[in-house]
């Protein structure tokens, strides 16, 4: 079954306020995501109360990262747009059990595919989510540049000069399958955060980095960053140690001169992590799990039982000690 964040959900408000209206509190949904269809019935009636054409592409113009749920966490914890693209397979994979998104390179081009075994979504909707991770990405990564070109698997319908200034670029209506068409050098541009520093996930990232250690040394807080930044991944020590351009073995001996163990300092950044990850109403507790790199669902159970002695959501009572007192590193 495919699934909308429900964080997505407080876009139509955002819409909505910029034309000044407003839904009614039962139009919302309080569900942590929503199906496909209940997506479309919510789009279709926030439409209702402000009709007109092109709405799908207005719609996506007013997406921000604090709308794009775990996507959004990804984004802040990654270097370049070939990275985030990597963990979002990733997180379909995770989350469908197969892979609905295509990511190929056609001479010099990377294109971002999905065909018909997504379904065949609503014009509407496809504006919509075209428009949505456009400027997304727009917004953070502003230096992959302009799209050379889409291909949408609805009929233009009236509406093909909208969609070519929405868009920027050749359009094919129509089609297969929508893709979106970048340049291969897009894959290195870096993502740039300076839009990003009043969201849910900017927050969450600023403060397990501030507050996991620290008093720990110029190493310690460089492979912290590194974990936090390949948690979705797994965090191995391996992947760590080539974003710090190190080997493992250096890696592990600079940590041992450090007085830390890496195992421990991945399980406090995850432990610190997870606090304010459960802080953001709009994830659940699977995505939660997705970003802090645990298989399953049920693994992040039991370290969060470990750590708090209680389920994850339930009020904390502590066991042991706090991952900055059992795990301190000197100054």
């Amino acid at each position: 079954m495919i699934v909308v964040p429900c964080a997505f959900d407080a876009i139509l408000d955002d819409w909505l306020a910029s034309l000044g209206l407003t839904r009614p509190a039962s139009a919302r949904r309080g569900a942590a995501a929503l199906t496909l269809e209940q997506w479309e019935a919510q789009v279709q009636a926030a439409i209702a109360l402000a009709p007109g054409p092109a709405r799908g592409l207005e719609i996506g113009r007013h997406v921000r990262l604090q709308h794009a749920g775990p996507l959004g966490y990804l984004l802040v914890n990654t270097r370049t747009l070939g990275e985030f693209l990597d963990t979002y397979l990733l997180l379909e994979r995770w989350f469908y059990g197969r892979q609905w998104a295509q990511l190929s390179r056609v001479d010099e081009r990377v294109v971002i595919a999905w065909d018909q075994r997504f379904g065949r979504p609503d014009r509407v909707l496809e504006q919509l989510h075209a428009m949505a991770l456009l400027s997304v990405l727009r917004s953070v990564c502003p230096g992959a540049g302009q799209p050379l070109h889409i291909d949408l698997m609805g009929a233009a319908e009236g509406e093909e000069q909208a969609c070519r200034e929405a868009f920027g670029c050749t359009l094919r209506f129509a089609q297969p399958a929508l893709r979106l068409s970048f340049a291969a050098e897009a894959l290195q541009a870096p993502i740039d955060l300076s839009a990003a520093m009043l969201s849910p996930a900017w927050d969450s990232r600023q403060r397990t980095l501030r507050e996991t250690l620290p008093n720990a040394t110029e190493l310690v807080r460089a492979v912290r960053e590194a974990i936090l930044q390949t948690l979705p991944t797994g965090a191995s020590i391996d992947a760590v140690a080539a974003r710090l351009h190190l080997s493992r073995r250096t890696l592990q001996r600079r940590l041992d001169e450090s007085g830390c163990a890496y195992r421990q300092l991945l399980d406090a950044v995850r432990q610190c992590h997870a606090r304010h990850l459960l802080d953001d109403p709009t994830l659940s507790l699977k995505e939660v799990a997705f970003l802090l790199g645990y298989a399953e669902q049920s693994a992040f159970n039991h370290a969060y039982q470990r750590w708090y002695g209680t389920a994850p959501g339930q009020p904390v009572r502590r066991i042991g000690t706090d991952y900055q007192d059992r795990f301190s590193v000197p100054e």
